[in-house]
């Protein structure tokens, strides 16, 4: 059925459109020339189904019929050396799919195998230099003759990819791992008095370390001098004085206490320790056994 439509009614519409669209033409932006694909590499790769044309000629054995060989001289047709890359691909990675465009950014350094064994090192050993990591993956790649040795920012920037950063560190002992003190941990905290302080409240409790502090640690290793000259400074060759230093404090929220022992020279033995215990123990307005916790 025909609609008719009245002028007043185009009027009002034109009046209605934007001022410049009545001068705005179509938008019809063309496509840029796609370069052929032997174009020495600045061309576009081979379509899909290209790929699966050459790789069907290719199984029936007609590759070199005339026709073909008319076509690649046409340049409509890859030629024998392209056919022969997506053989090999078909063959050794199970499709003809191309890479896809980088940038002509290059391959990361460290990736695939020894990508995975740098993570597996880093949990085992967080604390390795990077030539102890070349030395790994030397060894892990042993026979290997595309091995080659990465540079520290090489190693830092794989790092920084999978999500590792640099942060200060702390040593655990290997017999705090062993089965017997793993499971005297988790007695400690889950269970009751005389086996844990599952059941202790926080205020009968007395938490206790010791430490060791000497002046050397303040000398700084590092400076700046021209070229072919020493750093030197003036300070104390010899090793400083070393402060021990035994603090204990109470759990107590509303009645906190405090208990410190310092001295010079030698660390903590186990009769200073003792003795230190002892001393709480006499201050103590009522002695329990579960009052005091040693950690």
């Amino acid at each position: 059925m025909a609609t008719s439509v009245d002028s007043h009614d185009c009027m009002y519409l034109v009046a209605k459109m934007p001022h410049d669209m009545e001068h705005r033409p179509p938008l019809q932006t063309r496509k840029r020339a796609a370069p052929h694909p032997s174009a020495g590499g600045r061309g576009d790769g081979y379509s899909q189904d290209m790929r699966d044309l050459v790789i069907a000629v290719n199984n029936a054995g007609v590759s070199n019929h005339p026709i073909f060989d008319q076509l690649r001289a046409l340049r409509v047709f890859p030629s024998t050396n392209t056919e022969r890359r997506h053989v090999a691909l078909q063959n050794t990675e199970g499709h003809i799919r191309p890479c896809r465009r980088t940038g002509n950014n290059r391959a990361a350094a460290l990736r695939d195998r020894n990508l995975l064994l740098l993570a597996l090192y880093r949990i085992t050993y967080p604390k390795a230099t990077s030539a102890e990591i070349n030395a790994f993956l030397y060894r892990a790649n042993y026979g290997s003759i595309t091995f080659r040795f990465h540079s520290p920012s090489q190693i830092s920037e794989t790092e920084t990819w999978i999500g590792l950063t640099r942060k200060r560190g702390s040593t655990t002992a290997y017999q705090a791992l062993l089965p017997i003190n793993k499971l005297r941990r988790w007695a400690f905290w889950n269970l009751p008095f005389p086996y844990g302080i599952a059941d202790i409240r926080r205020q009968d409790m007395i938490d206790l370390d010791e430490c060791g502090v000497e002046v050397q640690s303040a000398d700084r290793h590092l400076g700046k001098s021209y070229v072919g000259k020493r750093v030197k400074q003036t300070g104390p060759y010899q090793k400083s004085t070393k402060y021990n230093l035994l603090l204990a404090i109470s759990g107590d929220g509303a009645n906190p206490r405090r208990w410190r022992d310092t001295w010079t020279g030698e660390g903590t033995t186990g009769l200073r320790m003792i003795d230190f215990i002892r001393r709480i123990l006499m201050r103590l307005d009522q002695v329990r056994p579960s009052a005091v916790i040693v950690s």
